[in-house]
């Protein structure tokens, strides 16, 4: 490449990729001030006198310009005598191929030559990048991935070796290759699921490796309370995107998870939470322990792949769907049936990893064949005979396998699935909710048939709506309506009197369940029983009708109890746990906390007799270990109350 081609890639958004955007407009202010003369120019190379010291600028690189100033790296005066070689009326600037073309072109073998031993992390991390963002200025492109703190800056004809990053030099070729990756699957030369990785590289995880990564988690947790985070920021997410890593995969979320909220903390940001940030370190920590005594066990790792097997006959009432996303950028829909013979909950799905097959869409699988029965759409309010199904072992349904036989008019039998009281539904979801370290996190269905709809509220800080639905005993549960769907919400503001029922999933959401409401059950202008999906369907649509019995069962089938409200020793523990993860954060920041002595009475007053004792050992050895301990046992107690 020559000079002037080099030149001409390098406009303010290049320069600032280099340096920083304060420096890039002092120098520009200085340009325009008169205070830099070319003084020798060729293709080969230009002399700059820049503010009184001599810039020397070769063809290959302004990593390679040179300044007599004392400062290192790219200076104000490299910069300076840059803005005078660009306004250079003597040379006429030759347009160059864009570097989106460039990575276009480029192969396989020359991208994984580049990345050498980071070539099998490079390809993680690009899978798990699904919400990466690609913006092309000229003829540079820029690639900001999810996870990482600065931006991979393509320069059009500097080819792999010359690209800008300003993050750790170790992550500089992985970045490199991740980025390239991701940009020539969306310029459609090669997908992420057609890269050749060497699968033979991806093996267990070890004790060894499982003490690495304790280790690095204690050291985030002691370096964000400490102001010293960002080294093991850089650890922790090596250890995520490594071939181990990825073969647990819940393992993985949590690591990056537990990055992300250290550069919020490192940034001040709002979002941060110290109880929320102690929680997920804890967790992850625990769940490393557990790996090391059983590395095998799918409910620890997670899975990659289900197993499914030949199951019975079944019947089912098809009660929602929903379409959902991750933070790693992985997307699909769901839909659950409800079983009532068996009292069992059945969900069929279709999902792509981040990065895979770009062309899947959730909204296309919702109008996608479903079994043999028809399309899932039209599936979703009626009762299904389902013959040769394939089940997992937690109860999904493969979406291709089975033959249906529609039965508008259900056999049901009492079977609790439709709660009129709050404190019986509250009871059904604990039951088939997991806790502690084999608990999935995956959502929890149930279907409540309100006495009252409340008017809904919009939150600003959650952006969130929040709609309060009361049994008939007045007790009151708060359902989660996302911000974007203000056409859901004006219609149920509108239509309460016709809603039969609520699908909701339950989940955990900063240290507490949120049930987020997926789908109203209501009664349509032909009288029948319809569904609308909250995140599928815009407008209410007609649906198949359950049939005058199923409709019956909804309002009279369901289980009765007492209020819902939650008992006084729920609300001591709750104040404690949050009182606890205060003291926690206070004695990893300062070495001690006078709130731990009073904390370790409440907690046995309470009947918390591992807490108790977990903060003892903190009280008399304050270290990050102990207090991630602390923070488990907090966090478990929480969920439980």
């Amino acid at each position: 490449m020559t000079l002037s081609e080099m030149i001409a890639v390098h406009d303010e958004t290049a320069l600032a990729a280099l340096a920083s955007v304060g420096v890039v407009r002092r120098a520009k202010r200085d340009f325009e001030a008169g205070k830099a003369t070319v003084t020798a120019r060729d293709e080969a190379a230009a002399t700059v006198t820049a503010d009184g010291k001599i810039v020397t600028i070769p063809a290959s690189g302004l990593t390679a310009a040179t300044c007599d100033c004392p400062a290192t790296g790219i200076c104000r005066h490299i910069l300076l005598a840059t803005f005078a070689l660009r306004d250079d009326a003597s040379v006429v600037l030759a347009p160059v191929t864009s570097a989106t073309e460039e990575l276009h072109a480029l192969d396989e073998a020359a991208l994984r030559k580049f990345a050498g031993a980071d070539w099998d992390k490079a390809i993680n991390l690009a899978r798990i990048s699904g919400r990466a963002t690609l913006t092309e200025d000229g003829a540079n492109l820029s690639v900001q991935l999810p996870d990482v703190e600065f931006p991979v800056v393509f320069l059009a004809g500097q080819g792999l070796a010359g690209v800008v990053f300003k993050g750790a030099k170790t992550a500089k070729r992985r970045m490199t290759a991740a980025a390239a990756l991701i940009a020539r699957q969306q310029s459609g030369a090669q997908r992420l699921d057609q890269v050749t990785q060497d699968e033979d590289k991806i093996t267990q995880m070890s004790p060894a490796f499982l003490g690495k990564v304790q280790s690095a988690i204690t050291a985030l947790v002691t370096g964000v309370f400490s102001g010293g985070a960002v080294v093991t920021e850089d650890l922790v997410f090596d250890l995520s995107i490594s071939a181990r890593a990825q073969s647990a995969p819940r393992l993985t979320a949590l690591l990056r998870g537990l990055v992300q909220q250290s550069r919020q903390h490192r940034a001040h940001h709002i979002d941060f939470r110290e109880d929320r940030f102690l929680a997920d370190a804890a967790r992850a920590y625990a769940l490393a322990k557990a790996l090391e005594q059983h590395p095998e066990d799918t409910h620890l790792t997670g899975t990659l792949r289900r197993n499914y097997r030949a199951h019975d006959d079944l019947d089912l009432i098809m009660l929602g769907a929903v379409q959902w996303t991750a933070a790693s950028g992985a997307r699909g829909l769901r839909v659950y049936g409800y079983a009532p013979q068996e009292g069992v909950w059945y969900s069929a799905g279709q999902a792509r990893a981040a990065g895979m097959d770009p062309g899947f869409s959730p909204r296309h699988a919702y109008d996608a064949p479903l079994w043999t029965g028809g399309i899932a759409r039209d599936l979703i309010g009626g009762r299904l005979h389902l013959r040769q199904a394939r089940v997992s072992e937690d109860n999904q349904i493969a979406w291709d396998h089975g033959s249906v036989t529609h039965a508008p008019s259900p056999d049901l039998i009492q079977t609790g699935t439709a709660f009129q009281n709050w404190a019986e539904a509250r009871a059904d979801i604990a039951k088939r909710s997991f806790v502690g370290l084999r608990g999935t996190g995956a959502p929890v269905p149930v279907l409540l048939a309100p006495a009252h709809v409340g008017d809904a509220q919009f939150h600003d800080l959650d952006q969130r709506y929040e709609v309060t639905v009361t049994d008939n005993s007045h007790a009151a549960i708060a359902l989660t309506i996302p911000a974007d769907q203000h056409v859901t919400v004006a219609w149920l503001q509108s239509n309460k009197n016709v809603v039969r029922a609520m699908l909701c999933e339950v989940t955990v959401v900063n240290l507490r369940q949120q049930l987020t409401l997926i789908a109203v059950l209501f009664k349509a202008d032909d009288g029948k029983l319809a569904v609308m999906n909250l995140t599928l369907d815009q407008l209410p649509q007609k649906k198949a009708a359950f049939g005058d019995r199923a409709l019956s069962f909804l309002k009279d089938r369901v289980k009765f109890g007492g209020a819902g409200h939650a008992t006084p020793s729920a609300g001591q523990v709750e104040m404690l746990c949050h009182a606890v993860f205060d003291a926690t954060a206070e004695t990893l920041r300062f070495g001690q906390s006078e709130a731990l002595d009073a904390l370790i009475e409440r907690a046995d007053a309470l009947q918390l007799a591992l807490l108790a004792q977990a903060l003892r050992s903190l009280s008399k050895d304050p270290v990050a270990d102990r207090a991630l301990r602390v923070s488990y046992l907090a966090t478990q107690a929480l969920l439980a109350a």
